[in-house]
């Protein structure tokens, strides 16, 4: 019998003081860029986003807390067109997006 293939995996929420969609990073802050987020690729790494996500809610940093797929590569790239959505902001109006990576300095 073969195996079910494990899905990368990252956490995302809200900020809960100004609603901005943000990622959690392996230096365990909250980043607007989803290309800073952690990826985690087994079981125990997704079970401790998970008690991240969830402690960061209890703390009232966070809302909608979400472990979500993200395509395997070398950036985290959400896999699911909702996701892409909250990454890069509105379909409709191209000047309120916002970038998926962090802009150099």
């Amino acid at each position: 019998m073969a195996q079910a293939k494990l899905e990368s995996k990252i956490l995302t929420a809200n900020r809960l003081r100004d609603g901005e969609t943000v990622y959690y990073t392996a230096a365990g802050a909250w980043s607007p860029y989803v290309t800073e987020a952690r990826v985690a690729s087994t079981p125990d790494d997704i079970d401790g986003l998970s008690k991240s996500g969830a402690a960061a809610y209890a703390a009232n940093i966070v809302v909608d807390v979400n472990v979500i797929a993200v395509v395997p590569g070398r950036d985290a790239k959400p896999a699911h067109i909702r996701e892409v959505i909250r990454a890069s902001g509105p379909t409709v109006r191209a000047d309120l997006n916002k970038p998926v990576v962090r802009p150099q300095r």
